[in-house]
């Protein structure tokens, strides 16, 4: 087995949403940078993935100059909570500083593939395998990996890990290292992607039967998520019970069963990882937390980390300050603790609200109370705009 030995700046681990916009941000700066992916380019492409760049991220690619290359149109912000199939719509006042941009985690993706490989020639590496970082004190990293043509070895000035929750970023940090705060809230999501588009607006459903929703995944297909027992299997969802449950759910009983492409599920918990750096690896993304997709911050709360860090990165290699670098985590912190608050605000709400069975009467009125604040009480509406805006 050949070996190939290199330099670079920085190794980013992961082609999501995260590395890529990190990497593009470097590339933009001059920065040498090398982007590791386990999978190939075309998985990555059609790959579904929640989230939607909300107006902080509109900013951050303004800021960047990219957001013409890589957002979509205007577009009008409006979810409908339901309550027992009665519907009303939250409409998302818009953030005079930038108007809202339509932009899917997967339309992101393939427009930062498209902008960083084809328009400015980045180095993006797919297929590969057995990646270990070494990381120890007073040296430069290397990051060693396997691919079709051997293995390989970059030696560099960082690496930054942006392969999610099981990627091998941080589990190559040592025990004792990291402190790990977690909330387990349960129950899981059955998350299934179906040949049927949203008409209207996007919905949260709460019902006396439980929690749904559902949310656009391009122009013909949309994903339903239906709250469920964290032992579910798919053997205990068969189609036609998704269906009727879709229907009891959303109160609307004139929606047929269409096909449906995938089920998965997707237990609800929030997680973060303190600090967000070791040495010269840093996390960002899934990597350092985790949150129920309830409130829809996952991929933004990534996009602000790699906004930090690529900020970082151009003052420490371009100007030789470390300062921001060496105070990632410090930076980012407050800030995710902040909306790990709102998405378990959503959760808990969106969820105590229904069935009472599981959290009773009492916590089901509260919760109720809470989603009529949102219309009847103008700050309240504000602040939740304002927190699904990602401008608070």
């Amino acid at each position: 087995m050949s070996s190939n030995h290199e330099k670079t700046n920085i190794v980013i681990i992961g082609a999501g949403a995260s590395g890529l916009t990190l990497a593009t941000f470097l590339h933009k700066s001059g920065i040498p940078c090398v982007v590791l992916e386990k999978r190939n380019r075309s998985y990555i492409e059609v790959r579904q993935r929640a989230g939607v760049v909300e107006a902080r991220g509109v900013r951050m690619f303004e800021r960047w100059g990219l957001a013409d290359k890589l957002l979509g149109g205007p577009v009008a912000a409006t979810i409908e909570y339901r309550l027992n199939g009665v519907g009303r719509v939250f409409e998302i006042a818009g953030d005079h500083g930038s108007p809202s941009r339509f932009c899917t985690q997967q339309m992101l993706v393939n427009n930062l593939l498209r902008e960083l490989i084809d328009s400015m020639g980045g180095d993006v590496r797919f297929d590969v395998d057995s990646i270990t970082i070494q990381n120890e004190e007073g040296q430069r990293p290397n990051v060693s990996y396997t691919d079709a043509n051997g293995a390989h070895e970059l030696t560099c000035d960082y690496v930054v890990g942006c392969d999610a929750d099981h990627g091998v970023s941080r589990t190559s940090i040592p025990d004792g290292v990291l402190t790990r705060y977690s909330h387990e809230f349960g129950y899981a999501w059955l998350a299934v992607l179906v040949e049927a588009p949203v008409k209207g607006h996007p919905i949260m459903a709460v019902s006396d039967r439980g929690f749904a929703a559902q949310l656009p995944r391009g122009p013909q297909r949309s994903r339903y998520y239906l709250q469920c027992a964290l032992s579910d299997t798919a053997e205990d969802w068969p189609d036609e019970r998704i269906w009727n449950e879709i229907r009891l759910r959303t109160g609307d009983q004139a929606l047929v069963n269409v096909q449906v492409h995938d089920k998965f599920f997707v237990p609800l918990r929030s997680v973060v990882y303190e600090p967000m750096q070791y040495r010269n690896l840093f996390l960002a993304g899934d990597a350092a937390h985790l949150v129920p997709p309830t409130g829809a911050k996952g991929m933004n709360l990534a996009l602000h980390d790699v906004d930090v860090l690529a900020q970082g990165f151009v003052r420490a290699i371009a100007e030789g300050d470390t300062t921001e670098l060496l105070r990632y985590s410090e930076t980012c912190l407050p800030d995710l603790w902040k909306y790990q608050e709102f998405s378990v605000w959503m959760t808990d709400t969106m969820h105590d609200a229904g069935n009472a069975r599981q959290h009773g009467v009492f916590r089901q009125r509260t919760a109720r109370a809470r989603l009529d604040a949102l219309f009847s009480s103008p700050a309240a509406g504000q602040l939740h705009g304002d927190y699904l805006r990602g401008t608070v």
